[in-house]
């Protein structure tokens, strides 16, 4: 009896022990092995959700090799525009979407750049806001004096956008009419374009006017009689029109596009006389073949070819036809076995006239050599890029395996000019020399028409800057990343540029060693950067930077 008393006591010491024993912490939760990417489509304009807008994710280090494994998913957003990429492993994307009627973009897309989705512990990618714009268009008739359609005439449309940190025109597409004379460009962003149209009358006729005397060949001792006038009422000629009715670029109507808008440039061309063009060339031997062609400048840096016909009339001698009064560029092409040179004389033409080109065809020519300093030998891959600081043309030569290249396809008028090597990228410019131009950085100055020798040194180990763009304390995505060298104006080739990711990470590649500022603005996408004095009101404002070959530095920089 006493035994079981014992035991009912202990077993109730033992009841009222377990019960007083605080219960264990639940065990941490695991860190999840994948993650989710979710966010809403809308309109950029309006904010209304965009459904069945189609979106596609890739890995940003699948976009150079689409035929990776993991190359890219699509998903489709539901009706009220939301979308879901499940089941991700940590790393970086980039984020697509289209919809009909909607320009196909990146996310927060800005020129060429756009803003990264980080994917990890700790990163936010489930609230993503991905706003789409409407295409705009632009569509419109060409009719001629008859108020006829005027089919395959030539529509181009020029769009003033910033490009190289510069505010310019620039052509971005050419359609023709159609057998009606109508023309439609669609899909276009919001921004201001120009229209430009060349086109031929259908009825046009351009004999030549002058021919060659049988007794006397020699064109420059009276060997040459004008011809019997034609019908002059057939030889006429479009002169190039832009809307509306405007016969150059600075004189043309802007139109405005907002998202969406659809706008009508209607032509109505008008004939003009068509001039006649004697143009003397240099002599040539029979390993020799020369042509001419016309062109006309029309916007930044764009030439557009005329369709002038060219007759010649003796060795030496052509007659250009079918061109309008104006300023031409007449291009002299002269082909030396396998290689071709290209001479060009800007030309003011009101009558019929002539032109002596055998006397400008002394434009510099740029050569030079390329130098390692530790004597490495160069790819056979190995080019240079010659730019003109005026217009932002550019030419591009091959260099030698002993490091030899020369411009002498390229024709040049004094000014300045920058140069830079495209490949191999390992390599940077330490200094410029030269014994026939002034040289300051990367850059030399081409002042009379004499030939230019450029000794250009050069050393390997680019470098490579990352960082976080901060603002308020907290990473800010979707910023322009701006490196800028210590000379704002005279080494161009040396900014680099990106924009921050969605942790507000970024990174800037292949910089060539120096002293920079770095520079993280805010809506500085419409910034005319490349302006000395634009970019100078932010350089207080930025992180001073060191780069030396072959490193790679971290950075934080502060949203301006």
């Amino acid at each position: 009896m006493l035994v079981q008393k014992l035991l009912a006591v202990l077993f109730l010491m033992t009841f009222f022990q377990q019960a007083h024993v605080p219960p264990a912490s639940p065990p941490a939760p695991a860190t999840p092995s994948t993650f989710r990417i979710k966010g809403r489509v809308i309109d950029a304009i309006t904010g209304q959700p965009l459904a069945r807008a189609s979106l596609a994710l890739n890995p940003s280090n699948s976009l150079d090799n689409p035929n990776s494994p993991d190359s890219g998913r699509v998903e489709v957003a539901d009706a009220e525009g939301v979308f879901a990429f499940a089941g991700l492993p940590p790393g970086k994307y980039v984020l697509s979407a289209r919809r009909r009627g909607y320009i196909e973009q990146m996310y927060q897309q800005h020129e060429s750049f756009t803003t990264a989705i980080i994917v990890g512990p700790g990163c936010e990618s489930e609230n993503l806001i991905f706003g789409l714009r409407a295409g705009a268009s632009i569509s419109g008739d060409l009719v001629d004096e008859s108020d006829d359609p005027i089919r395959h005439a030539d529509v181009m449309l020029y769009h003033q956008l910033f490009t190289g940190g510069k505010r310019r025109t620039l052509l971005v597409r050419r359609v023709n009419t159609n057998d009606e004379g109508h023309y439609h460009f669609s899909d276009l962003n919001p921004g201001t374009y120009f229209v430009a149209v060349l086109a031929q009358p259908w009825y046009a006729q351009h004999g030549v006017r002058h021919r060659v005397k049988q007794e006397n060949q020699d064109v420059n001792a009276g060997g040459l009689q004008p011809l019997n006038e034609q019908n002059q009422s057939l030889d006429v000629v479009y002169p190039i029109a832009f809307y509306s009715n405007a016969s150059d670029l600075p004189g043309a109507a802007p139109i405005a596009l907002r998202s969406g808008d659809l706008a009508i440039a209607d032509f109505r061309m008008r004939p003009v006389p068509a001039m006649h063009v004697l143009v003397r060339t240099p002599a040539t031997d029979s390993n020799q073949g020369t042509g001419v062609t016309v062109t006309q400048t029309v916007a930044d840096n764009d030439t557009i070819f005329l369709p002038a016909e060219v007759n010649q009339l003796a060795p030496g001698l052509m007659e250009v036809t079918g061109v309008p009064q104006g300023r031409f560029n007449l291009v002299l092409n002269t082909q030396h076995g396998n290689a071709m040179t290209h001479r060009s004389q800007s030309v003011q033409i009101q009558d019929d006239a002539e032109v002596d080109v055998t006397r400008s065809t002394s434009s510099p020519v740029v050569s030079g050599v390329l130098r390692v300093d530790d004597g490495s030998p160069l790819p056979p891959s190995a080019r240079v890029r010659l730019r003109s600081s005026a217009i932002g043309e550019y030419f591009d030569t091959a260099v030698s395996g002993t490091g030899e290249f020369s411009f002498k396809e390229n024709p040049l008028e004094p000014g300045n000019y920058e140069i830079m090597i495209i490949e191999p990228q390992g390599l940077f410019i330490r200094s410029l020399s030269s014994a026939t131009a002034k040289t300051s950085g990367r850059s030399f100055e081409i002042a009379t028409a004499h030939d230019v020798s450029i000794t250009i040194n050069a050393s390997r180990g680019n470098g490579r800057i990352t960082g976080v763009a901060f603002k308020k304390d907290k990473p800010a995505s979707g910023v322009m990343i701006v490196l800028a060298p210590r000379d704002l104006k005279g080494n161009p080739a040396l900014f680099r540029r990106d924009q921050s990711d969605s942790d507000g990470s970024f990174a800037l590649n292949f910089v060539v060693p120096g002293r920079y500022t770095l520079l993280a603005i805010e809506d500085g996408w419409d910034l005319e950067w490349a302006d000395p004095a634009v970019l100078q009101r932010y350089i207080a404002g930025g992180e001073s930077v060191q780069i030396a070959p072959n490193q790679e530095t971290d950075v934080s920089v502060k949203v301006q």
